[in-house]
């Protein structure tokens, strides 16, 4: 298949640290190629990839300082999806990773009255804010599917147009278990109040152990750093390390006793759970989001509902296997896995767009003879009623949706 995938443009792909969905996308991507597709990807200048590399901006918008939200944001990703529809590389379906937004929605409807290619939707974040429901409604009367990240992610949001569920996946080989004693608690990701971080303290403190915090501090949460956590870390036994990279992380994990994910939001994933399972750590989380869907309770970790059950839980961490922590992983959250998922994906929706549009043909294909108004039934011939009837019925079952055919436009700088 000739597969396109659009990334965000807020970080590299993969990034060059923090940036889950990024990185997913890279994951998929590389997957893709190793598989045998044709695949271009739709991100920054300066990511890499084994795929086709249409540039969309001259760098991470983080870096050059574009703001979400902000006119340049909008822009550049309203020339993003533009491009990728447009046919200047043509394309059997298109794979969307982004926010849902209006300014998206008015390219994709479009798209759909041009009759370019079919489209696939993965929000990354939240679905049930921001008026996204309503824009999940619009998409489906344009014929666009979603994928969710995980059954949590689609149940809040449970009528939209939903495909599939597609948990998270990483390359087999990228963490592994390193031969250390663990001897500390881990908490690995970003500094916000959502993520739980001085919760994931005052745990470690109650259990006696130190607590290696690596983790990004966004400029929105610096604040919040400063004034909240700042000076929790310097009172209490807590090794903030900062931000690591995909290097660092494999040592970090292995080295915990536990990975510590005291989460109070309903996260779509987490991709954190999988990574430490990875490099067989055990995971103790909050039951939030997604966590009971990734974390076996007892196997893989301890899926917790409050901070003196995830205290009583670290007297238990040492009579998990860590090697069967590793084995779980390998047989459920691999990139492998993930991209398999989403080819099945792929070839359903391509195989429905192909239908719709020969029945689209057929319908127009027939002809019936022009009547009066007022003879429209009863008067027509029993062959032209015929005609009427199997016509409708055709457009009757027809719901919107993309045509695959690409259109024939060469003029990239119009996009740019």
């Amino acid at each position: 298949m000739r597969i396109a995938l659009i990334a965000p443009l807020f970080e590299h792909v993969p990034p060059r640290n923090y940036g889950g969905t990024e990185r997913v996308v890279y994951f998929i991507v590389e997957e893709l190629v190793r598989l045998g597709h044709t695949v271009t990807l739709y991100a920054t200048r300066g990511s890499l990839t084994s795929a086709e590399l249409v540039e969309c901006s001259p760098g991470n918008l983080r870096e050059l300082g574009i703001g979400d939200g902000s006119q340049e944001c909008i822009d550049s990703h309203t020339a993003q999806l533009k491009l990728a529809l447009s046919g200047v590389h043509e394309h059997d379906i298109v794979h969307v990773h982004q926010h849902t937004c209006p300014y998206l929605l008015e390219v994709l409807e479009a798209n759909a009255v041009n009759q370019t290619m079919p489209v696939v939707w993965t929000d990354h974040n939240s679905v049930h804010n921001d008026n996204k429901p309503k824009l999940f409604n619009s998409m489906a009367k344009l014929g666009i599917g979603l994928t969710a990240l995980s059954d949590s992610h689609r149940s809040t949001v449970p009528d939209a147009n939903w495909l599939s569920t597609v948990h998270h996946g990483l390359p087999a080989n990228m963490l592994t278990p390193s031969k250390v004693e663990p001897t500390y608690l881990a908490f690995l990701g970003r500094i916000s109040p959502e993520k739980g971080v001085t919760t994931a303290v005052r745990i470690s403190e109650a259990g006696g152990f130190e607590l290696k915090v690596a983790a990004k501090v966004d400029k929105t949460n610096r604040d919040y750093y400063e004034e909240e956590v700042r000076p929790i870390f310097e009172t209490c036994n807590v090794d903030f390390i900062g931000e690591i990279s995909e290097k660092e992380k494999g040592p970090f994990l292995s080295g915990a006793i536990a990975l510590v994910f005291p989460i109070c939001w309903k996260e779509p994933f987490g991709l954190v759970m999988i990574e430490a399972m990875a490099c067989g750590c055990p995971v103790i989380a909050f039951r939030m989001g997604s966590v009971a869907e990734i974390i076996e309770d007892g196997v893989t970790g301890f899926v917790v509902d409050t901070e003196e059950e995830a205290i009583a839980a670290l007297q238990h961490i040492g009579s998990l296997d860590r090697k069967l922590i590793r084995q779980q992983f390998e047989e459920r959250f691999t990139s492998t896995t993930m991209a398999r998922k989403y080819v099945e994906i792929y070839e359903r929706v391509i195989r429905q767009a192909s239908v719709i549009r020969e029945t689209k043909e057929l319908a127009r294909s027939i002809v019936v003879p022009d009547i009066e108004e007022e003879d429209a039934v009863m008067g027509a011939s029993a062959t032209t009623r015929e005609l009427m009837s199997i016509r409708a019925t055709l457009e009757d079952v027809l719901s919107p949706n993309i045509n695959p055919r690409p259109m024939v436009s060469r003029q990239v700088s119009a996009y740019l």
